[in-house]
């Protein structure tokens, strides 16, 4: 019986498939399993697309001492027998670099909730990019996920959120600027300005490093731009074009027609439309935002309230009540 027993154990280790075995024992924790590091493999629609060279050796060494203290989680085996990421590239990409052979991982289906979890971790654990943290934005928007669900499971505001999905609506310029870490709130006015004046936008973005494009800087450009108008002209009004529908409606609940020349109104009232990115909204006077700097607005002909920072919206026009 044990002679048969070596037998087998010999055969499979002489095919392989002892160390396949082996690859996939249990480990120590509830519910995980030792897999073969050269098994397993990125995620390619992980947020993350780069790694502190310096911290990654920090880890690894860390790693060389304590181990991988807390498992990765991967998918399930592919038909090639290797397993996607799906939490904990920089555990894994630290195994490898200390030479590890196996690494503890959880093995789940990639479901809608964990890869939400997967991209909350990397945006609030890790030092991602402007543009990195975008595309996150993105793919929760592609896996059905709202702007306020994402708000939520972010810990941030639904226009902080509206600002990181613009970023790959700019100009590959700007999107450029992002993947170069440029803060978002400088990107955004950077491309109100690319808006009114691609000329001059594109020059400033030549001729200025990505560590000095700032709101301060970019705020010296719009200032260029505007005495360039000169005076008798006011930033360029955004193309009616493509809001005339959100703004005849929005006219319409106001109970006038947009277009009239302006008058004392009947009952003393107007009402105050802001365009937020392609949007028509109107300024909700009577309700009050969380915060000083946001303000309540209504859009989709009031079917759809949201609270919007200031440095989100510009006035449109004035229509009365």
């Amino acid at each position: 019986m044990a002679r048969n027993l070596t037998s087998t154990l010999n055969k499979l280790a002489a095919s392989g498939k002892l160390d396949k075995i082996n690859s996939n024992k249990r480990a120590s924790g509830d519910g995980d399993v030792l897999i073969d590091v050269a098994m397993i493999e990125p995620d390619p629609e992980q947020p993350r697309r780069t790694f502190n060279q310096d911290k990654l050796q920090s880890l690894s060494d860390n790693v060389k001492v304590h181990g991988v203290l807390q498992a990765i989680t991967v998918q399930p085996a592919g038909a090639d027998g290797k397993h996607l990421i799906i939490m904990g590239e920089r555990r894994w990409r630290a195994a490898k670099l200390a030479g590890l052979k196996t690494i503890p991982a959880k093995v789940r289906e990639a479901t809608s909730q964990l890869r939400a979890i997967q991209i909350t971790e990397n945006v609030q654990r890790e030092e991602l990019t402007t543009m990195e943290i975008a595309l996150a934005v993105e793919q929760m928007k592609k896996d059905g996920m709202t702007r306020p669900q994402i708000a939520e499971s972010l810990g941030w505001s639904p226009s902080a959120i509206s600002r990181f999905a613009g970023v790959v609506k700019m100009p590959e310029e700007l999107q450029e600027l992002a993947r170069q870490n440029v803060p978002v709130l400088a990107l955004a006015d950077l491309n109100a300005q690319w808006k009114k004046d691609e000329t001059a936008a594109r020059g400033f973005v030549q001729a200025t490093p990505a560590e000095d494009v700032t709101r301060v800087t970019v705020a010296a450009l719009r200032n260029e731009i505007e005495a360039g108008q000169g005076p008798q002209n006011a930033p360029a009004e955004p193309p009616r074009n493509n809001l005339e529908p959100g703004l005849s409606a929005l006219a319409s609940e106001a109970g006038t027609d947009a277009d009239k020349s302006p008058r004392k109104s009947p009952s003393g009232q107007v009402a105050i439309l802001c365009q937020q990115g392609e949007k028509i909204g109107r300024i909700l006077t009577d309700r009050k935002a969380k915060t000083n700097k946001a303000l309540m607005v209504s859009f989709e002909n009031g079917e759809r309230i949201e609270e919007v920072a200031l440095t989100d919206i510009v006035l449109f026009e004035v229509v009365e009540l």
